[in-house]
């Protein structure tokens, strides 16, 4: 829907736009309309550059596209690239200079994508939520859609992965704030060698209360415990 809201707000822009202007003709709508529309390609062509010049050291490019016009009447249009490092965007101002944003892949919290109705014409809308707090994220509206469908599967392969290195991480934490569990060292003889087997199945007992081992994995770690017997 938000690319026909934009559609009937440009259509209502420029209906105001021609009754305001009757007495004079239409020389203001066809200034405004020049100034968007003629040049427009080398305008996003420049656009590309300062995104790729941006670029780090070894960052691969993945996708990349310029928002649809209809989303940017009184703007430069935004460009957005899914590198092999982060999302980045970049905007560049009306008179000069550009706004640079970008996102790490370890903090995407959350990709969403929506196909606009007219999609040929108004693309499909991105979000990006952070996990970092007092970062807004991104929404970019009107990506052309082949290009918005490859961002998104690439955030959300990313997305999983990381989650799952966040998890593991999580884990490893868990265990280390339980004081670990050695296993495969000391033979089970004596009263000694008994003593931190009883010790340690306690210590893989504290880790699956925990929520830090699942059940299989304690009867695991408590098997090879007494098969050191």
């Amino acid at each position: 829907m938000k690319g026909v809201v934009e559609l009937l707000k440009a259509a209502g822009l420029w209906l105001l736009v021609s009754v305001l202007s009757l007495g004079v003709g239409l020389i203001p709508l066809a200034i405004w309309a020049a100034l968007v529309f003629l040049g427009a390609e080398e305008r996003a062509q420049k656009a590309r550059a300062t995104l790729k010049s941006t670029l780090m050291t070894g960052e691969q490019i993945v996708a990349e596209a310029v928002q649809h016009r209809v989303f940017a009447l009184f703007r430069r249009r935004i460009v957005i690239a899914i590198t092999s490092s982060r999302i980045l965007t970049v905007q560049r101002g009306l008179l000069g200079g550009f706004k640079m944003a970008d996102m790490q892949w370890k903090d995407l919290k959350d990709v969403r994508l929506e196909q606009n109705i007219l999609d040929a014409l108004c693309g499909s809308n991105l979000a990006f939520d952070s996990l970092l707090l007092g970062h807004p994220g991104f929404v970019i509206d009107g990506v052309p859609c082949e290009a918005a469908t490859a961002m998104y599967a690439k955030a959300q392969y990313e997305e999983q992965a990381w989650e799952e290195k966040r998890r593991v991480r999580g884990l490893e934490e868990t265990r280390a704030a339980s004081g670990g569990v050695t296993i495969g060292s000391a033979d089970g003889a004596g009263g000694g060698g008994s003593d931190r087997m009883v010790e340690e199945i306690r210590k893989a007992k504290e880790l699956l209360d925990a929520g830090a081992i699942s059940d299989t994995e304690f009867q695991e770690m408590k098997a090879k415990i007494l098969g050191r017997v």
